[in-house]
């Protein structure tokens, strides 16, 4: 084996409002494996389907949102 994990099946979908997004954050070092910052401190998404334990840091990240700009869904 390679030490590669399979991917998780994704069990949400985050969606963000960059519009609001008030450079704070919060979501970066609440779930890192799902946000990020730009250069200008504005959310990033990195993963836009994350799998259960990604979602759950998400969700979160979500309810931290001085801005409520970040959504998080069920999966499709």
């Amino acid at each position: 084996m390679s030490g590669e994990h399979p991917r998780e099946q994704p069990v949400a979908r985050v969606e963000v409002d960059t519009s609001r997004c008030v450079s704070s954050g919060q979501c970066a070092v609440t779930a890192p494996l799902v946000f990020d910052q730009d250069e200008a401190g504005q959310v990033v998404v990195l993963a836009a389907e994350p799998g259960a334990r990604a979602a759950e840091l998400a969700r979160q990240a979500a309810a931290m949102c001085p801005a409520s700009a970040i959504r998080v869904h069920p999966a499709r």
